[in-house]
């Protein structure tokens, strides 16, 4: 009898876990960006300010039709993490955003429209940091 309990209990168990995630994938997926709903600004931001004349140089340095001034335009570290040679192709432009300059304790992100030849238009964050020599790009990140 006990083992005949235990058994039950197991099937009922499993049965229960089974149902559990045929159920689960019945519900509507969740919203993306960890909870943002569909339409909602891209960044949660507020205005932020002007953009300083060095960052929006090495933001433009970084679309450059040379190599060498693409890569000035990084930190140091960033540089060191990737391959060698250009980042970007001949003919891209980065156009920053107005009033979108967000700056924190040597930190900052600007938003952009990054356009690559022949590909469409996409919205990125472009981080910086402050370094001996002023602002250096740190990162560059697709807003979906």
């Amino acid at each position: 009898m006990r083992k005949t309990l235990l058994i039950l209990g197991l099937v009922l168990a499993a049965a229960f876990g089974i149902s559990y995630l045929v159920l689960r994938d019945d519900q509507p997926p969740s919203p993306p960006g960890g909870g943002k709903p569909p339409g909602a600004p891209a960044l949660p931001y507020k205005p932020g300010g002007p953009l300083p004349a060095q960052a929006a140089d090495a933001a433009q340095d970084l679309a450059s039709s040379d190599a060498a001034t693409q890569r000035a335009a990084l930190t140091p570290e960033l540089d060191q993490a990737l391959a060698a040679g250009r980042l970007l192709p001949e003919g891209t432009r980065i156009d920053l955003s107005d009033d979108s300059w967000h700056e924190d304790n040597g930190y900052a992100n600007a938003q952009a429209t990054l356009t690559k030849p022949g590909k469409p238009a996409q919205h990125v964050l472009i981080g910086f940091a402050k370094r001996s020599a002023g602002w250096r790009i740190t990162v560059v990140e697709v807003v979906k």
